[in-house]
């Protein structure tokens, strides 16, 4: 679909005439309503998985985990303690914005979820710009938050059409008080040359890596070690900013960095091709993978599967990979070296994937560094955010409040 100026306009003005009836709601009623949707969209899912599949490039298992993990992350309890989470940083001070405008990337199709849940759920009504590359998603979440309760469904619509239309895009935004924008950096800066004095929050490229303290590598964790990573790598294909690329590992006496990624790759990405299959490989993609691992190959180890490959490299020669489950192991002596390596990534690093020992220690020098906006989670959970996760190292609240009275229009 594609729509034109106005019918931009007309959605977003009904959108915006929304918000006065949404925030009448209490949050509580909002919580319910979302999680019912949630609940609604998840059983969508089951009858059109055929036409996602198709749609995104992913395969069904694979549509299947995408969609059953992200909508299980919307719960009622789970967004009323964000929403006090809120108040708490605010001082109690939560004035919701009169309309935000969100344009949606295409590369993860669940990428939606939390980026109009959270505004709805705040009072916030949202119009969203889909990907051109993927709509079905979007409307059908759009309608089972109608099938909810007609007062969420109404406040929130979405508009498609190409990017780079300036006309469009001046219209998508001209009644929002906030734009939020996923998309590449480009995209982010042609956007924010274009707002003037609106609020840009932007999602812009990113990239994600994990760390394996040696702890992670012993006989009691090494299987949950290998898990967790093998699913980390394998959402989504490894297409979406949370996909870990590089994993620094801290080698052990009895365990190399090239034995473990003998052990990654056979009890690991193996056995995870065969439950959630990568979908078809774009002609793109493959001339990229091949440079890749013909590189890789020659400047050391390389391990490949029918639908994945693991390199060992060095840390200064270390590649980001095409996507697509290829994988760099890089051997460290620890935290230290660690972060000496990611420091250089700076706003672009959005997430590291650690085992449980090493969180904590990972969070704190995360949070201590200021070149670095990321943060920490256990291996495992990369690819499903919990929906208060931080965003681009903000609260993922952050430009949903006015600092001023809202205005009401």
């Amino acid at each position: 679909m594609t729509d034109d100026a106005s019918q931009i306009r007309s959605r977003a003005n009904a959108v915006l005439e929304m918000g006065t009836v949404l925030r009448a709601a209490t949050i509580e009623e909002r919580a319910h309503w979302l999680a019912q949707a949630a609940a609604i969209l998840a059983r969508q899912v089951k009858d059109r998985v055929g036409a996602l599949s198709e749609a995104t490039g992913l395969s069904i298992p694979m549509v299947k985990w995408a969609s059953h993990t992200t909508l299980g992350t919307v719960r009622k309890d789970a967004m009323l303690a964000l929403a006090r989470q809120a108040q708490d940083a605010t001082g109690g001070a939560v004035d919701p914005i009169a309309m935000l405008s969100l344009v949606l990337a295409g590369n993860v199709f669940t990428a939606p979820v939390r980026g109009i849940v959270v505004p709805l759920l705040f009072g916030v009504p949202v119009l969203v710009k889909a990907s051109s590359r993927e709509t079905i998603f979007p409307a059908m979440l759009r309608d089972a938050l109608r099938r909810s309760d007609a007062r969420l469904g109404d406040a929130m619509d979405l508009v498609a059409f190409k990017g780079g239309e300036r006309a469009r895009e001046a219209t998508l935004v001209e009644s929002a008080d906030a734009v939020a924008v996923y998309g590449s950096d480009e995209t982010i800066a042609a956007m924010a040359a274009r707002l003037g004095a609106t609020p840009l929050i932007a999602h812009g490229h990113g990239v994600s890596l994990a760390y394996c303290g040696a702890g992670a590598l012993d006989d009691a964790h090494i299987g949950n070690t290998i898990m967790g990573l093998s699913l980390d790598i394998s959402a989504y294909d490894q297409r979406g900013c949370l996909s870990p690329q590089l994993v620094y590992v801290q080698e052990t006496p009895r365990l190399s960095v090239g034995d473990f990624a003998q052990r990654l790759a056979e009890q690991g990405l193996g056995p995870m091709s065969k439950t959630l299959p990568r979908g078809p490989l774009p002609a793109s993609v493959g001339a990229a993978q091949a440079q890749w691992r013909g590189v890789a190959e020659v400047e050391g180890t390389l391990l490949v599967g029918d639908m994945y490959a693991v390199a060992v490299g060095r840390a200064r020669s270390a590649r980001w990979s095409p996507g697509y489950r290829n994988v760099t192991l890089v051997a460290v002596h620890g935290i230290d070296d660690a972060m000496r390596a990611m420091t250089p990534l700076g706003s672009n690093l959005k997430c590291v994937g650690a085992d449980p020992a090493s969180i904590p220690e990972l969070q704190m020098r995360l949070s201590k560094n200021p070149a670095l906006t990321g943060y920490a989670c256990a291996m495992g959970e990369m690819q499903t955010p919990r929906l208060d996760a931080p965003a681009d190292g903000h609260p993922i609240w952050h430009g949903l409040f006015s600092k001023t009275p809202t205005r009401r229009r």
